[in-house]
């Protein structure tokens, strides 16, 4: 498999994290990968992640967020979508980079959602389009888990969702 090196920035575009992960999936406008989380335990909301867990991340140049399933190490089990609302991910060779803007939205297999983290969103100097690109993401997202039928396949896109 293709090793990719993943870039976080922030809204500023300097890097704040940088970790490797496997290529899944290649397609127009879209990257999935495979990584494990690397850090010390961590809880966010009602999620605890630790190191190990396993994460496929969806990355869109086309979209103003990524999406990263997030299962146990201990036996694979689903614990939710961590969704980080960002600039759209640049590809470059074999590095995927974005641009974080703060706010993210957390949902849970059960189908609760979490916004996070709007507090420092809001106190970011971003122009009005940005936040307007952000704020449509969120809603976008929120929608897109609200009419989930299924869990998204990693191996194809994140967009399972009811045709009533």
């Amino acid at each position: 498999m293709t090793t990719i090196t993943i870039l976080k920035l922030d809204y500023k575009g300097q890097e704040t994290w940088r970790y490797q992960g496997k290529l899944l999936k290649r397609a127009p406008h879209q990257i999935v990968l495979e990584a494990f989380f690397e850090r010390d335990e961590v809880n966010v909301d009602e999620m605890v992640l630790r190191p190990g867990d396993r994460f496929i991340e969806t990355y869109f140049d086309d979209r103003w967020y990524n999406v990263f399933e997030v299962r146990d190490r201990a036996d694979d089990q689903l614990k939710g979508w961590y969704c980080n609302i960002g600039c759209p991910a640049e590809f470059h060779g074999r590095t995927v980079s974005y641009r974080d803007l703060a706010l993210d939205l957390l949902v849970f297999p059960d189908g609760r959602q979490t916004v996070l983290d709007e507090d420092e969103f809001t106190s970011l100097p971003l122009s009005p389009q940005v936040q307007a690109h952000a704020r449509h993401a969120l809603m976008e997202l929120q929608a897109m888990f609200t009419n989930l039928v299924s869990i998204p396949n990693p191996h194809t896109s994140v967009n399972n969702s009811r045709s009533d």
